[in-house]
């Protein structure tokens, strides 16, 4: 009966971009889409983000929507395939778009909306979205920008059929001005967004080094096995020590760099970190991390640092 559930539901969602989504079991009721190690364009129809989903015996809580209402709709045919259920949540970690386009999706399926102030502020209905403007109106598709029903400012906790999910804002910036994390206790698991990236290079265009590391310290903190991140497939308690490891060489070097009064025009020919070229986005990426690191750090005050680290 399941199995013509989800057939019936393959043919009244009119796929299009066909994703090939398949759920990897993390644990007993928790499972991941692992997205692509690449910047979004038309070949993946900005497969390029990892979302996940927990199964509880009244439901199931989507971390993460994805990029379009199509890649939701196949989400969701392959939940159903485990286990046929409603998707009650759908909890946004930040306001990055590859993240939450699949929303309008869920709204139709009667599902809650939860995530950071920041998602209010800067979207809203009518934008022009990044997704929107490299995938063309068709991959686009069905997609559209909804409100969502609840916002977290802070902290909020959420229980759903005998599963506790901690909903936490450890910093005012890091990524970006409003990350979520999503902290189930009792299975000593996280859902960092992209607080947390492996196998492939950051971005801190949107947001802090200093407020990245110090949240990367408290991630390693929780009682944890599993830590999920928004992008790369390292999920065990290892999964923040290479962004760590990343950011750290940046703050020295850049450190380095204003204390040999290297100009803003020369730090990016000068922080080259050869050790790093062959990771994922580098040539996209680390020159504009550099840049933004060293406008960060030029304006902060080396005492003032010491409150934080």
């Amino acid at each position: 009966m399941r199995y013509i559930i989800v057939l019936l539901l393959s043919f009244s969602f009119g796929f299009g971009f066909e994703y090939n989504l398949k759920p990897q079991k993390l644990k007993e009721g928790i499972y991941c889409f692992f997205g692509k190690l690449e910047n979004i364009n038309k070949n993946n129809a900005g497969n390029i983000v990892n979302t996940c989903f927990v199964q509880t015996k009244e439901g199931f809580v989507v971390i993460d929507s994805g990029p379009t209402y199509d890649y939701a709709a196949q989400a969701y045919t392959q939940m159903l395939k485990i286990e046929n259920l409603p998707i009650k949540y759908v909890i946004i970690t930040h306001d990055h778009d590859d993240h939450w386009q699949g929303n309008s999706f869920y709204k139709e399926e009667g599902a809650l909306l939860i995530g950071p102030r920041t998602y209010e502020q800067n979207i809203f209905k009518g934008m022009n979205t990044r997704m929107q403007r490299v995938l063309g109106k068709t991959l686009y598709g069905k997609t559209t920008i909804v409100k969502l029903d609840t916002v977290v400012d802070s902290n909020l906790s959420l229980i759903l059929g005998g599963k506790t999910f901690e909903i936490k804002q450890l910093e005012s910036i890091a990524h970006t001005k409003g990350d979520l994390i999503v902290y189930m206790p009792a299975d000593k698991v996280v859902f960092a967004g992209d607080l947390v990236f492996n196998d492939r290079l950051t971005s801190l265009r949107d947001g802090s080094l200093l407020g990245s590391l110090k949240v990367l310290d408290t991630i390693d903190t929780l009682d944890v096995k599993t830590i999920i991140g928004g992008h790369g497939y390292v999920t065990d308690v290892n999964a923040t020590k290479h962004l760590k490891q990343y950011l750290s060489t940046i703050k020295y070097e850049v450190q380095n760099a204003l204390d040999n009064d290297i100009s803003m025009e020369a730090v990016t020919k000068k922080v080259l970190m050869p050790q790093y070229k062959e990771m994922k986005l580098y040539d996209e990426l680390h020159s504009r991390n550099v840049f933004d690191a060293y406008q960060e750090l030029e304006m902060y005050d080396e005492e003032e640092e010491w409150k934080y680290f």
